[in-house]
């Protein structure tokens, strides 16, 4: 998992080649805590196939505010540059994956 700062990152994801996901998280929300572990196996289990990275809201108030981020972890994936799905809060490992896979299924 890769952590994003600043403009030049965030231009890697809406350019990444492979599907993106993107936590919006804090280092004081417990809750994003809780998540890191899972978003890191699905790192290293998608590898080649997704992306997986952090953006600290603290210091990225910008992007929060244009994605409307309300609770955290927010949870953004990205598919060719685009915003195709969102999960705000909790979700488990399982909920993940199938939000995956759906998103490396090829488009009609």
């Amino acid at each position: 998992m890769i952590t994003l700062t600043g403009a030049n990152h965030w231009k890697e994801v809406l350019e990444s080649p492979i599907p993106f996901l993107v936590e919006i998280g804090a280092d004081w929300c417990g809750t994003c805590d809780i998540m890191a572990p899972i978003l890191e196996r699905l790192a290293i289990e998608y590898e080649g196939k997704i992306r997986v990275g952090r953006l600290d809201i603290d210091t990225n108030e910008q992007v929060a505010r244009e994605f409307g981020v309300t609770e955290l972890p927010f949870l953004l994936l990205f598919k060719d540059g685009n915003l195709v799905d969102h999960v705000i809060g909790m979700v488990s490992a399982t909920n993940l994956k199938a939000r995956i896979q759906k998103l490396l299924e090829p488009r009609d």
